[in-house]
């Protein structure tokens, strides 16, 4: 796959959209737990926004403007109308696309989580820690149906002004974090419309995490070949964008996340573990990019 090489800078920011369903399945246990799919949703979609700020951040008065992002929420009304838009709240509400910096100086609010600590002897203690949110998802009582189809159209909407903007950037990412395909059957012509927004550097990207109800076998992380996966795994390995050479190279040379020729960007049937692998390879959009190919010996 040709393209994908335009380094992140504040002449030619790159592009993150997050559409996160929320639908009322989002409320039952993932992988089986007792910790809600929304919960673990909505924490890593906080981790992965404070990381971007994170590597956007060189010491200067303000992090750089390296991204712009975008989260958008959907689900359905009690009477099956699609509910789809921006859910930023606060200062941020309503708006499509929010730049780093305001990220940075906007958070909805900062919670006081535990987190296990290490210590040198070898046993774990339970710290305090500040975690800033930019997400929340909607209560309950809101949350119905699943419009992915209306999702898709509306990314694609809110991208068309955002790439004649930035023709010469990094193509859009979109990650989608779901459970569940769409309460219609027509989600491969809106998927395939929104990847073909393209800048000169590529067509938008499709990234998509499928999280899991019940604890089965093993998540499937960047599959090959859509005969492995169970379920709506073949859908959404036919909706999902192949992974770029330089993405696949970059995962290679600095982590030992499995990746092979051909992978799709996608994690079918995740659990909380497997959702952070599956984010972690935006954290790698900070360093200098394209990354070397390293020599085997150095990988």
């Amino acid at each position: 796959m040709n393209g994908y090489r335009r380094m992140f800078s504040r002449e030619h920011p790159g592009c993150v959209v997050f559409l996160v369903e929320q639908s009322l399945s989002m409320a039952d246990g993932i992988s089986g737990t007792q910790r809600s799919k929304a919960d673990a949703v909505s924490t890593a979609v906080n981790k992965l926004i404070a990381s971007l700020i994170a590597m956007c951040d060189k010491g200067e008065d303000r992090p750089r403007h390296w991204f712009d992002v975008a989260i958008v929420g959907y689900t359905t009304d009690a009477n099956g109308e699609p509910v789809v838009g921006s859910a930023f709240g606060g200062a941020l509400a309503g708006r499509d696309f929010v730049a780093i910096p305001d990220l940075a100086e906007h958070p909805l609010d900062i919670e006081i989580r535990t987190k296990a600590e290490p210590r040198n002897d070898g046993s774990v203690i339970q710290v305090r820690v500040e975690f800033p949110v930019w997400y929340r998802m909607p209560p309950e009582d809101k949350r119905f149906g699943t419009p992915t189809s209306r999702a898709y159209e509306h990314a694609r909407a809110i991208l068309q002004p955002w790439v004649k903007e930035h023709p010469e950037s990094f193509p859009p990412m979109v990650i989608q974090m779901a459970d569940g395909l769409s309460i219609d059957d027509r989600v491969e012509e809106p998927a395939v419309a929104l990847k073909s927004i393209a800048t000169a550097d590529g067509h938008t990207l499709l990234c998509i995490c499928d999280v899991a109800s019940e604890r089965g076998g093993e998540p499937d992380l960047f599959p090959v070949s859509e005969e492995q996966l169970p379920g709506d795994g073949h859908r959404w390995f036919a909706l999902s964008s192949a992974m770029p050479t330089t993405v696949r190279e970059a995962i290679e040379a600095r982590t030992a996340l499995p990746v092979a020729p051909g992978s799709r960007w996608m994690v079918n049937d995740a659990d909380t573990v497997a959702i952070l692998k599956f984010l972690s390879v935006f954290e790698l959009m900070g360093l200098p990019w394209p990354l070397p190919r390293l020599p085997a010996h150095l990988r």
